[in-house]
């Protein structure tokens, strides 16, 4: 079963203004989905609808079989959500945070510790539970944001930029706990991010949305090999060879769709498809043309590559900082309560 299912969906506002503009893409139920695009390019308003935060316009959207406009009760029941802001409340403790969202869950009396219980293993807060909100790290509030948002046991769990403003050891660890929560519990994941290593280490697929229409959907892998060209950057001796040494390597190469550039007497670059693959056959050619290899570094095509590709530009990570310039400014609203 696909656990989300759009189909044509579109979301306008005042002025003619077409932020979503006639998407369809199935996610299938047990997978980690990353959903990327530059500012403006649709994402809120696609999360926005899906939670049922906003109406749709036009089109349709299922959750788990469920019509989100139909049934948006449901829906809610079978979701759970993270924003970028930070939710939890800085007076409290973790227990008392996750108690406070049980209760607004309305979960059972007799399951209520048990999966608080749960939770703080699996998220890792077990230790810190008693602590209040105020004396956690960014890491740990949200560890412990996500741990509310999964005391309901939703299969699909949306996270906005889950780990925008984490160094990167505590961004590695909320990767280990997302990764947790997918594998052990079976967890759907829909994820928003604007760090490209988060997104190629955790994600099975990934969207990309420009100007309101999907532009690809993919896995990481595939999304680099549409990129097509990697590079292959060598520091030659050539000190015996021809004074035109780009000819000369040009012939000795061909066969190959190779582009050759010289970027200094002795350091050159080759931009070819499938580097990593082509890289043996070119070694061996200069080896047996006897030109020595002094350094070699190799680079495949990248997921901020593939997102240039398909969006003509690059990621704009000073909006992240810029978001997490009021996630910040929340962080101080905490010690004042503290």
């Amino acid at each position: 079963m696909n656990a989300i299912e759009v189909k044509n969906l579109s979301k306008f506002y005042k002025g003619d203004i077409r932020a979503v503009d006639n998407i369809s893409f199935d996610v299938d139920e047990g997978i980690i989905f990353g959903f990327l695009g530059p500012n403006g390019a649709g994402k809120s308003s696609t999360i926005k609808m899906l939670i049922t935060l906003t109406k749709i316009t036009k089109g349709t959207a299922r959750i788990f079989g469920v019509d989100i406009q139909k049934e948006p009760s449901k829906v809610r029941e079978l979701i759970g959500y993270v924003p970028q802001e930070i939710s939890a409340d800085g007076s409290l403790t973790g227990y008392e945070n996750l108690l406070l969202s049980a209760k607004l869950y309305d979960i059972p009396s007799k399951e209520l510790k048990e999966r608080i219980k749960n939770i703080l293993d699996i998220m890792g807060l077990s230790e810190r539970a008693k602590s209040l909100v105020t004396t956690y790290s960014g890491g740990m509030v949200r560890r412990l944001e996500i741990g509310q948002a999964m005391l309901h046991r939703p299969r699909l769990l949306f996270l906005d930029e889950p780990t925008i403003g984490l160094d990167p050891a505590g961004r590695k660890l909320v990767w280990e706990h997302i990764r947790k929560l997918n594998k052990e519990w079976n967890t759907t994941i829909f994820l928003t991010t604007h760090y490209m290593e988060e997104a190629e280490d955790l994600c099975d697929q990934i969207g990309i949305i420009d100007h309101g229409k999907i532009s690809i959907i993919d896995s990481p892998e595939a999304l680099k090999e549409k990129v097509g060209a990697g590079t292959i950057t060598v520091t030659l001796d050539l000190e015996n060879h021809p004074k035109d040494a780009k000819k000369y390597l040009a012939s000795l190469l061909t066969g190959l769709a190779i582009s050759i550039s010289e970027l200094s007497p002795q350091k050159w670059q080759f931009i070819v498809h499938n580097a990593p693959q082509n890289a043996p056959k070119i070694l061996q050619l200069l080896n047996d043309n006897h030109i020595y290899i002094k350094d070699l570094e190799i680079k495949s095509p990248t997921i901020d590559d593939a997102f240039l590709k398909f969006t003509g530009t690059q990621l704009d990570e000073d909006s992240s900082k810029d978001n997490w310039k009021a996630v910040k400014q929340q962080r101080r609203t905490f010690k004042r309560l503290g």
